[in-house]
């Protein structure tokens, strides 16, 4: 099997960012600007006002194909030019497709020039899930299958942010999954501490669901203890990226101290950032994002969580399905799983452009069986809201 094209869309579909507010991709409030990306109001993260990713198409001599994707909500034409200039060229003058082979390479080739992290790796991320696509569908079987799975057909889910513009209507959004037979959630500090915790508390009086706040990256150690104290009177399940992520010692001291547990991990892309941390001890829940670290290297990462007793729950955000199915067939052969992220507001944009639904309920996630991804792209769909760019061996 060898390759002959490698295609990328540069994705920017339009949406009401108003009513997206909550969720997972758009959690803020965002500054007035000009243009496409604009800074959160109460602390500083660019998100774009559209929904945006990076999609990856690859075509064998023969005429198949496999579907990738990087994460890349913030300029996917960064991750585009990558794959169109440096990888697609080197990638088409390999004689091999197997994905761990030719991540190895990508990896290898750039060393000590930004190899290790960023858009570079997201390029090599979308490359490596559109090769375990091919590589599936070539053996007949779903993804899960070569990954050694599945340990359960159906996956146990929270929901990921609760839409609105204030609480009253987030907790409208609670009611309204829970009718759905939601059992977990996950709320954003989007604002200040105590407007989450206000959030907190008003959804403990309505429910005892599972409950887990993301409070994005936005504390120092002092203060994320302290807020990780106040968290536990309401039962909540983990404080998910509490300090920045580049401070090892301090989500150490966090750790040992916090009452609830620590979740980190989808800033991280390899197994060499993430070691230090479990290493530390700084973590008991790994959230890895396979549209930033690929189904090669997640499966490392989870490998490792699993030797240091760490649980995963991969990080599922913005995305138009290659990279939420890859996830969704990695967590089904990870024994160390707690829960899948689940964004009911971005699958309704993404399933516009799949011939497949994704499976997910507000309880669960169904594990594909049909070869591969289990999904193919809508091309001609795809194609009217991205920037497309083709490479031929």
């Amino acid at each position: 099997m060898r390759l002959a094209r490698i295609d990328t869309f540069a994705v920017q579909v339009p949406r009401d960012i108003s009513a997206a507010r909550g969720g997972a991709g758009s959690p803020a409030t965002l500054k007035s600007s000009r243009g496409r990306y604009a800074l959160a109001e109460n602390y500083g993260t660019v998100y774009s006002r559209d929904f945006e990713t990076l999609i990856v198409k690859l075509t064998t001599t023969d005429g198949a194909v496999g579907w990738g994707e990087a994460q890349a909500p913030i300029a996917p034409e960064v991750v585009q030019e990558i794959i169109d200039v440096l990888i697609a060229p080197i990638v088409l003058a390999q004689g091999t497709t197997s994905p761990v082979a030719v991540r190895q390479m990508l990896y290898d080739a750039m060393r000590v020039r930004g190899h290790a992290g960023g858009f570079y790796i997201d390029a090599i991320s979308a490359i490596d899930i559109a090769l375990w696509d091919l590589q599936a569908k070539a053996a007949q079987k779903p993804l899960h299958r070569l990954l050694g799975g599945p340990i359960k057909a159906s996956l146990p889910v929270y929901v990921s942010g609760l839409a609105g513009a204030n609480q009253q209507e987030q907790l409208q959004s609670l009611e309204r999954y829970l009718a759905q037979g939601a059992q977990a959630f996950k709320i954003f500090m989007a604002q200040e501490p105590a407007e989450c915790l206000s959030l907190v508390r008003a959804i403990r009086q309505i429910s005892p669901v599972k409950l887990f706040v993301d409070a994005l990256w936005r504390f120092h150690l002092k203060d994320a203890l302290r807020f990780a104290r106040e968290l536990e009177a309401y039962d909540v399940g983990w404080l998910e990226a509490p300090l920045p992520p580049e401070d090892v010692a301090a989500h150490r001291a966090l750790a040992e101290s916090s009452p609830i547990p620590i979740a980190i991990g989808e800033s991280y892309r390899t197994r060499f950032e993430v070691m230090p941390f479990l290493e530390a001890r700084a973590m008991q829940v790994l959230q890895p994002d396979i549209g930033r670290c690929g189904v090669t290297e997640g499966n490392h990462l989870a490998n490792l969580a699993q030797s240091f007793h760490v649980s995963m729950a991969p990080h599922i955000s913005i995305g138009l399905g290659p990279q939420i199915a890859a996830a969704v067939h990695c967590a089904a052969s990870w024994s160390n799983l707690d829960y899948v992220e689940c964004n009911p507001q971005v699958y309704a944009i993404a399933e516009r452009f799949q011939s497949e639904e994704l499976g997910f309920t507000a309880a669960s996630v169904q594990v594909s069986e049909k070869p591969g991804l289990g999904i193919e792209m809508r091309e001609e769909e795809l194609a009217k809201f991205s920037r497309v760019k083709s490479v031929c061996a």
